[in-house]
Parts: structure tokens; C-alpha cells; sequence
């Protein structure tokens, strides 16, 4: 997940190190940019500050509305006289049209954990076998990279032989050092954009091969990774995995978020 969530190429955006330059891809996205720089200003906060235990820490907290009315629901502390302290969630109510109703908070995570008992029950041999789907889902855009990439690298080759005959007419005396110049550096330029457009698209085929298998491997020690997790770190994994949670009565509503819903359809 750090390393979804600390490159810019999963939320869109491949970059050349050659050219220092960023550069939108095409392939499909694993997270928003708006939650890969809501992570990042997280990760500062954190370098700037010590952490604090907090004590009104909730898993689902900021991430659920009501169904119904489209109003945030909400957690909360309740204690019973034995002491013992529970986590319920409801809805505001804020505009006054839904019967407030409380549901626990492990009642919320049932099929959640349901969801993840299903990406831990893929085996081995699914695993290759997702592995084989998800790229032939996408061997036709893989295929265009490829025409791309030889016309990209034949118009370079192209520009390269130009600059090659502008320096033998420079040499020849048959055109001045200014118009060699002036056309060098257009020549230049065009090869600089070729440049980066060739780092993209084998940055771009390179990465989603390394995505796959990242999504897979994540995906079935997904279980793992969040019952082991502090609550702020399960909030993360939701935020990531889940896509629309909500709330109607005391039932939990939400899709699986792209591209982990095709791992489990093909599975």
C-alpha cells in the first residue's frame, strides 16, 4: 500500500527521470489523486509532529453517509453498566427525515471482513490464472504501446539523421551558423518530447506488470494486513479498497474499488 500510495504512476501520472517530467498514462488508475495527496499531507504532518493516542480513533469514522438522506453517520462511545465500552454508528439526522438507528461497530465490519476472507481464499493456481486475465484484459492497449513506441522511436531515429545532414551543410558552408542553430534547437526540442514519450510508454508497460502482481499479492494478504493494523491504518486500507460505503438502517452498503472488483470477479 506505501508503495501505491507514494508513486505518482497509480494515480495517473508516469515520470521520466531522464527528462525530470511528468506526464499522464493511460492506463487504469488504483488510486484518486485526491487520496494519494491526502496521504501525503498525512505523512508530513506526521514527520512534523509526535503522535497521539486518540482515544475517539473510529475505523469507519469520516468514511460512511446515510443512504437514505445523504447525511454523515457518525460514531460514538457508549458504555454499559458493567463498564465495558462499545462503538456504535448512526446517522446526524441533520435533516430531520431518518429514525436514528444504532449499529455496532463489528456489525459494520461483518462483511467487510467477509470480503476479505474471500481475497485470502485465492489460491496459488487462481492467482497465475488471475495473473494471465488481468493482462489479457489489456493486451490490445499493451499492443498499441508497442506500435507507439517503434513509430515514436522511427521518428526519432529520423530527427537524429536531420541534425546529422544540418551539421554536414554547416561544415559545408551551405547554410550560416545562425540558421544551423536556429534549427538545431528545433531539432532538439522535437527529440526531448520524443524522449519523454518513449520513457512513459515503457515506464508504462513495465509498471502495470509490476501492478498486477502487486494488486494480487496485496489483495490475498489483505485480511492479514488489516487485522494487524492500528485504526487509523484499517481506515487507510478501507478508504483504498472500498469505494461509496454507506448506511441504510443497519445495513452496510459499498462496491469493491478498481481493480481489486475484477480480481475477485475472475476469481
Amino acid at each position: 500500500i506505501d508503495l501505491i500510495l507514494n508513486d505518482t504512476f497509480y494515480y495517473g501520472m508516469a515520470y521520466s527521470k531522464k527528462y525530470n517530467y511528468y506526464y499522464p498514462h493511460k492506463y487504469e488508475k488504483l488510486v484518486s489523486k485526491e487520496l494519494f495527496f491526502k496521504c501525503k499531507e498525512v505523512r508530513l504532518y506526521r514527520t512534523r509532529k509526535p503522535s497521539k493516542v486518540d482515544s475517539n480513533n473510529f475505523i469507519f469514522k469520516g468514511l460512511l453517509s446515510c443512504q437514505k438522506c445523504g447525511c454523515s453517520v457518525t460514531p460514538e462511545i457508549k458504555t454499559k453498566k458493567s463498564g465495558k465500552q462499545y462503538i456504535y454508528y448512526s446517522c446526524t439526522n441533520s435533516k430531520g427525515i431518518c429514525q436514528r438507528e444504532y449499529i455496532p461497530e463489528n456489525k459494520l465490519l461483518e462483511p467487510i471482513i467477509a470480503i476479505l476472507e474471500r481475497f485470502e481464499g485465492i489460491t496459488k493456481d487462481t492467482q497465475e490464472y488471475l495473473l494471465k486475465e488481468l493482462r489479457k484484459n489489456n493486451e490490445a492497449e499493451i499492443e498499441f504501446h508497442k506500435k507507439q513506441l517503434k513509430r515514436i522511436n522511427t521518428e526519432y531515429q529520423t530527427i537524429q539523421a536531420k541534425i546529422s545532414r544540418l551539421t554536414d551543410l554547416l561544415l559545408d558552408n551551405s547554410i550560416t551558423k545562425e540558421s544551423y542553430e536556429e534549427k538545431l534547437q528545433e531539432l532538439k526540442h522535437k527529440q526531448l518530447k520524443l524522449g519523454v514519450e518513449i520513457d512513459l510508454y515503457t515506464k508504462a508497460d513495465k509498471d502495470y506488470l509490476l501492478t498486477v502482481s502487486k494488486v494480487l499479492s496485496l489483495a490475498t494478504r489483505v485480511k492479514t494486513i488489516f487485522e494487524s493494523s492500528e485504526i487509523h491504518e484499517k481506515r487507510a486500507l478501507l478508504n483504498y479498497l472500498i469505494q461509496n460505503p454507506a448506511l441504510n438502517g443497519k445495513k452496510l452498503y459499498f462496491t469493491i474499488a478498481s481493480p481489486y472488483n475484477l480480481v475477485l470477479d475472475l476469481a
